[in-house]
């Protein structure tokens, strides 16, 4: 369960004050080892390309139409889904309300890539109840950690508004191909406010430290406690572009079978 939590939280970073194509490419180092990705932003498109253990995947998102597209190089299977009607079930039994999210500057800064980067302590809490677990109990998990964030870095308005976009919509998806239905609770209400916090910083995270708590009552809470410390994944951008991203990038390719979810 740490690993699909984790695989879940994998996700992003990007930025520019003149509008532009954003590619941004990243490490990823968590419990699923070293992890390359790349990013790409084009308006309220993103499409994020990464390996996890030995396996390459490709998920497209269109936040204006509301669907995500899982592509599997693999198989040529391309699996759609639609992020409008799973995120109307998910209100439905979701209290928005439960999530606070803590973004606090520290006022240390640091050079990454040759930019000046300020810190911020983010934090993101919300209660969660396992589905079908028998007496699982709730549990509160806390996402979040240091983040080292350059206001000055190319494509920040493209990454705001794409981020901006998921979260005002409701969305939630997670990269690598992962729908998000897995953890409900964790994905759903976690990754949304987590898109929110990465519009407001103004900025693009060059590096984020993320780690998943879980406090709580009951079997699901202790077996979670017992198997080590709290997840945790280091995000770092390794290099970022503006240069134009083809329309076909954000496309199902020629040759794929398709799979509504």
């Amino acid at each position: 369960m740490k690993r699909l939590f984790s695989a879940a939280i994998l996700a992003c970073v990007c930025a520019s004050p003149a509008r532009a194509d954003v590619t941004v490419r990243t490490t990823n180092k968590g419990p699923m080892g070293d992890t390359p990705s790349v990013q790409y932003i084009k308006g309220t498109k993103m499409r994020v390309e990464s390996s996890v253990m030995g396996r390459d995947t490709v998920t497209i998102v269109d936040a204006t139409a509301r669907q995500m597209i899982s592509l599997d190089p693999a198989t040529r299977q391309a699996t759609i889904f639609d992020l409008g009607r799973m995120g109307e079930q998910i209100q439905q039994s979701a209290n928005p309300s439960d999530v606070k999210v803590s973004m606090k500057p520290t006022g240390e800064t640091r050079q990454l890539l040759g930019r000046d980067c300020a810190e911020y302590l983010l934090a993101i809490t919300f209660s969660v109840t396992p589905p079908d677990v028998a007496n699982a109990g709730a549990m509160i998990v806390t996402i979040g950690g240091p983040m080292w964030v350059a206001r000055d870095a190319p494509g920040t308005r493209d990454f705001q508004a794409f981020y901006r976009a998921a979260s005002e919509g409701g969305l939630f998806f997670a990269p690598g191909g992962r729908g998000g239905r897995g953890n409900p609770g964790v994905n759903e209400r976690g990754m949304a406010a987590m898109y929110k916090a990465y519009a407001d910083t103004m900025g693009i995270p060059y590096e984020q430290q993320i780690e998943i708590k879980m406090d709580g009552s009951g079997p699901m809470a202790e077996m979670m406690r017992g198997r080590g410390g709290p997840p945790t994944t280091t995000i770092t951008v390794t290099a970022i572009s503006t240069d134009p991203i083809p329309d076909d990038k954000f496309e199902i390719p020629a040759g794929y079978s398709r799979r509504n979810q």
